[in-house]
């Protein structure tokens, strides 16, 4: 029998999952439609449209507005058709979370309808109570049959790599980096996504989706997720082997092949440098990251962020309670680039400090089950919301629904292990009980 490598067998075991009956899933089915509905005007936009964006005339929002109000629908309604599997489990499993979210939730809605001095909207507390209720269904999502799960993570995966790799083929990609309407740092992210959503269904992360999902950021130049990429697949390999580092025999097998690396490497440069001509290419890498350009380099204060991140320190005494509500930047009540800075302007310095501090705090145990227990989806759920972080320090949108990486950034959020079966412990008197004797049996007398 023909033994296939594991690329080809996970990849082939999520296409045959998907045919004989699990795209017949709610979850998967809301996933892919929100999906193409938030791509396809990026997709079938017009250069005048485009060239309309980049000059200022009309908005992304604009452009894909329709998107938004069969998107977010449908994965809502989806999730809940999915939660009648796990709703039970994750009542009985989350309550402190749970409560912890009702406290949480009560403060804020209070003090944004009471005390908020900024409170633009009653659509923020609307959006904030309906970003709640997605979170909720998140944590039922995980409680589900994990046949299910991962038919319904399977079906977000094949519509997310689809939908990329429709845009790059129809739009193209330009000097200006955007792909059709496609933001370069959203498409960026969504390719991100991709490669967590093929993690997570085959619980391990493949070097060969890294490798394209890699390439797409590097396309658009997003160094940002780039770096949040990178570390989130060396994350991943040393945790995942990390009995490389810390068994003898392991150790003298890497120490061989260190010294062999140190060795080829330089040959290999060596090498390369006569056949490729470097300064071209060095030259190539540096214009693609634009890391010498004055308005996006290393230079330009990390493309003008850190001014608005010098607008937080300046503003800090005006949200030091109660903050500016929910998706404040939304509604142009400041411009602070930062997701990380946005959990303090949006829910002040307190409340804001303490859901910091639970989401870290939920990336480090993820990381620390998973490595204990030996359970790769945990563990790479962990380093999905810990490279996230790194991302939400220069991107904006922690919990936006109608944007993709924000929404599976919450999905990832509430995932928990599942609970291991707990067998009885034998006692004394079953472990050394007497069979009880067998009538048929005739008992020979001692020599």
């Amino acid at each position: 029998m023909i033994k296939y490598p594991v690329v080809i067998t996970e990849n082939w075991r999520i296409v045959r999952n998907l045919i004989t009956g699990g795209v017949l899933n709610a979850a998967g089915l809301g996933f892919a439609v929100y999906i193409f509905a938030i791509c396809y005007p990026g997709i079938k936009a017009t250069s005048a449209q485009l060239m309309d964006v980049r000059s200022g005339l009309s908005t992304m929002a604009d452009a894909g507005e329709t998107s938004l109000f069969i998107s977010v629908p449908s994965v809502l309604l989806g999730l809940l058709l999915f939660a009648r599997h796990g709703i039970v489990a994750a009542v009985y499993r989350f309550q402190p979370l749970l409560v912890f979210l009702l406290i949480f939730s009560s403060m804020i809605i209070f003090l944004s309808l009471a005390e908020a001095e900024y409170l633009e909207s009653s659509a923020q507390v609307v959006q904030y109570a309906t970003t709640v209720a997605c979170f909720l269904l998140c944590l039922c999502f995980w409680q589900a049959p994990p046949e299910d799960v991962d038919n319904a993570l399977s079906m977000a995966f094949v519509a997310l790599a689809i939908s990329l790799t429709t845009a790059a083929l129809v739009q193209g990609f330009h000097e200006y980096r955007w792909v059709g309407l496609i933001h370069p740092n959203h498409y960026a992210r969504y390719a991100y996504i991709t490669l967590v959503l093929h993690s997570l269904v085959v619980r391990r992360v493949s070097l060969l989706v890294f490798l394209p999902c890699f390439a797409a950021t590097y396309v658009v130049s997003a160094r940002t997720i780039m770096i949040g990429t990178l570390l989130f697949y060396l994350g991943y390999l040393f945790f995942a082997h990390r009995q490389m580092f810390t068994s003898r025999a392991r150790q003298l097998a890497n120490a061989r092949v260190l010294a062999i690396g140190l060795i080829a490497l330089p040959l290999a440069l060596l090498v390369g440098s006569l056949v490729f001509n470097t300064d071209r290419l060095f030259d190539k890498i540096t214009t693609d990251l634009a890391l010498f350009d004055p308005d996006r380099g290393l230079l330009s204060g990390f493309t003008g962020r850190s001014d608005s991140w010098n607008a937080f320190f300046d503003d800090m005494s005006n949200f030091v309670f109660f903050g500016y509500g929910f998706r404040s930047s939304r509604y142009g009540l400041h411009s602070v680039h930062s997701g990380v800075l946005m959990y303090f302007m949006d829910f002040g310095l307190v409340l804001g400090g303490i859901l910091l501090a639970v989401i870290i705090g939920r990336a480090i145990y993820l990381i620390w089950f998973g490595t204990k227990d030996h359970d790769d989806r945990a563990l790479i759920c962990g380093l999905v919301i810990a490279s996230t972080l790194v991302i939400q320090w220069f991107e904006p949108d922690n919990f936006n629904l109608g944007f993709m990486g924000s929404f599976f950034y919450m999905l990832v959020l509430g995932y928990a292990p599942r609970q291991h079966i707990v067998q009885r412990p034998v006692t004394l008197q079953r472990r050394y009980a007497v069979a009880p004797p067998d009538p048929n049996v005739k008992l020979q007398p001692e020599i």
